[in-house]
């Protein structure tokens, strides 16, 4: 290991290593709490048992545990921890070089230790879904995670969060090259299924042998056959196949048709939406689908809000300017506005991970005039509600993760710092520590990373040598 992956290895560790700062309870005392579920409460509490929140509240109403230990910060704001609706950042590749690929599984792909992660944390986000690149039409499964842990493990919010599938056409293809494999990859899977429920009215038993001598377990609840299930096509007789015996690389394929993962479907253009709505519809997946929209997509709400998807995720784009060359004023559409109009919920997405992510993006809707309270909802319980954590993340209130941003000012002020995050009531993040922000913004020099440092001597190094030979 050289001395630079020492020294990214060493502020990582600093940086996203989870401090608690006292046992399971604790109560965070700050001069503004900002819900999102509710008015801010001026001098409030907010208290967190075993990483869920358990009460919030006005100081004179919220009694603190004798055992809690308590963080006090009088002159910050508690806001809700951010939530990236999509991001293929924070991964060693974004995307794959073959066109379907719901087999691959991102989990592989995450780095704990990729700057990304520090980044979203000094810009308050806690909560990410991770999706492969658009490049694929059919891409790997993805997965929530949280910005902080040195394992993937750790880092892990939920599992398998969804599929992307890519409308627009990539890689010099053609629309209709890159919709016939769309559509073949479903009627591959049908016809799969269907031959597999000949087999095993048959007494063939092929298949099982095939995934015995792959080592599939039989002994689990996949070693039993269950009826398909789902709102589009049904394969009937699939009861008689045990689910270990299917092909794993369609597996992901035959959740997403039984409506059991998420489809997170990327769309350039107006005809982009209406083609992916149809498939999602032939195909059973409409009620699970989020569309990743281009900034000309807002012609087709109409469609979207009668299709009944999940929500959308805008692109950094949030205004559309339709130019009119024999009229006297060009058609401005703020987009944020017109989807809050159609009540279709939506999600705002960082441009960049640093001076444009998610509090940025809001702060730009409000100069557009879109109210201040969509704005905000749009970086915190819009994204928790699209990609099915509204449950979870998203607000400060009763039940939910302890996922809070203590703030310097205004959620929106361009001067407001990012001065603490806690995640599931932890400690994650704290400004005065930043070591990499700190040689930018103060010139302090970080331990261990100057050229003139002696290096230090490895003594085993002619032991090792002399092993080589």
């Amino acid at each position: 290991m050289n001395i630079s992956s020492i020294t990214r290895l060493t502020a990582a560790l600093a940086l996203t290593s989870a401090v608690a700062f006292g046992g399971d309870s604790h109560a965070i005392k700050v001069g503004k709490v900002i819900t999102m579920a509710g008015e801010p409460i001026e001098n409030g509490i907010v208290l967190i048992e075993s990483g869920r929140i358990t009460a919030v509240g006005p100081a004179s109403e919220i009694q603190i545990p004798w055992d809690a230990e308590v963080f006090e910060a009088p002159n910050l704001v508690a806001f809700p921890g951010q939530v990236e609706a999509c991001t293929s950042q924070g991964m060693d590749r974004a995307n794959e070089s073959i066109d379907v690929a719901p087999f691959l599984n991102v989990v592989d792909s995450v780095d704990p230790v990729n700057f990304f992660y520090e980044e979203m944390l000094r810009a308050g986000i806690t909560t990410l879904n991770v999706q492969q690149g658009n490049s694929t039409v059919i891409a790997g499964r993805g997965m929530i995670v949280k910005p902080s842990g040195m394992t993937v493990a750790a880092m892990t919010v939920r599992p398998e969060a969804g599929i992307k599938i890519a409308i627009t056409p990539n890689r010099g293809k053609s629309r209709a090259v890159q919709l016939m494999i769309l559509r073949e990859a479903f009627a591959g899977l049908r016809r799969t299924l269907e031959g597999l429920v000949q087999e095993a009215n048959d007494g063939n038993d092929h298949a099982r042998r095939e995934a015995l001598a792959q080592g599939r377990d039989f002994e689990a609840e996949d070693g039993k056959g269950r009826a398909m299930t789902g709102s589009g096509w049904i394969v009937e007789g699939l009861e008689a196949v045990p689910r270990a015996s299917i092909d794993s690389k369609i597996l992901p394929l035959l959740a997403i048709v039984e409506g059991r993962i998420s489809v997170y479907m990327a769309c350039s253009t107006p005809m982009d939406v209406l083609h992916g709505l149809e498939i999602a519809k032939e195909n059973g997946f409409l009620a699970q689908t989020v569309l990743l929209l281009g900034p000309t997509c807002w012609k087709v709400s109409d469609e979207i809000k009668a299709a009944g998807v999940r929500g959308v995720i805008l692109s950094s784009t949030l205004e559309h300017t339709e130019r009119a060359p024999f009229a006297e004023e060009d058609t401005v559409t703020v987009l944020p506005t017109h989807f809050a109009e159609k009540g279709i919920p939506f999600a705002l997405a960082s441009q960049n991970s640093t001076t444009e992510s998610l509090w940025f993006q809001a702060a730009r809707c409000v100069a557009l005039g879109v109210d201040r309270e969509v704005a905000l909802a749009a970086i915190t319980s819009g994204p928790a509600e699209v990609i099915g954590l509204s449950s979870e993340v998203g607000t400060i209130e009763k039940g939910k993760h302890g996922n809070l941003v203590l703030l310097s000012g205004d959620p929106l002020s361009l001067q407001t710092q990012v001065r603490y995050v806690f995640i599931e009531g932890k400690l994650t993040y704290d400004r005065t520590t930043d070591t990499r922000l700190q040689h930018l913004m103060d010139g302090v020099q970080p331990e261990g990373t100057s050229a003139d440092e002696p290096v230090v001597e490895d003594i085993h190094e002619e032991e090792r040598t002399a092993g080589d030979k």
